[in-house]
């Protein structure tokens, strides 16, 4: 009678055993991916530097501003200094520096790149011969030097930080305290009625 008590304890053991192991062995369900939860992009690093390549070669140096909507997504903020604005408005300045200086030339000297963050350092050569963002022409030769970084997202920059450039560029044309008091005067009032300004009118400074 012992012996039989014996054979079904071990029985039941092996038998628990061998219940556990199996439950260990079946693979796990996937989990449900949520919103917080969204695929990582499948582009490399290297290719995050398309986009800022073609910002600097295509935008800024060729004019080519029909590829705003290839290089930039729909909602990139853009900041410069301590200033931010909208993708739209950042266009209208480019767009405006370029006319006053046609052949300017924006060269990436150094850049680097983590995740999904590119980094450059970058120089400016540009004659102030046109009309532009409010400034008469001065003929007089800019040379500027400065940093930027850019978050890269399937292929597209999000978001754009820069050091204010304004000051160095005024001071290089020489333009004066009371010039500069209206131009940033003006700026602040367009900021302050930027919610009532469609985005046709920055379309136009385009």
């Amino acid at each position: 009678m012992r012996d039989y008590k014996t054979v079904c304890l071990v029985l039941i053991i092996c038998g628990g055993l061998t219940f556990i192991y199996a439950e260990q062995r079946k693979p796990s369900k996937p989990i449900p991916q949520t919103e917080t939860q969204q695929p990582q992009s499948r582009v490399s690093p290297e290719q995050n530097k398309v986009p800022v390549h073609q910002l600097f070669e295509d935008l800024f140096t060729q004019g080519r501003y029909e590829l705003t909507g290839k290089v930039f997504a729909r909602n990139c903020v853009v900041h410069f200094g301590n200033r931010t604005v909208a993708l739209n408005e950042a266009v209208a300045e480019g767009k405006g520096w370029r006319s006053a200086a046609p052949d300017l030339v924006m060269s990436i000297d150094q850049i680097s790149v983590n995740g999904d963050m590119v980094s450059v350092f970058w120089s400016a050569r540009a004659t102030h011969t046109g009309q532009g963002n409010g400034l008469k022409p001065t003929g007089k030769r800019i040379s500027m030097r400065s940093a930027s970084r850019f978050r890269v997202v399937n292929g597209q920059i999000v978001e754009a930080w820069n050091q204010e450039y304004r000051p160095e560029l005024f001071r290089q044309l020489g333009v004066s305290k009371t010039q500069a008091f209206l131009f940033f005067t003006g700026e602040r009032f367009l900021a302050a009625a930027d919610p009532i300004i469609p985005d046709r009118f920055y379309a136009s400074l385009q």
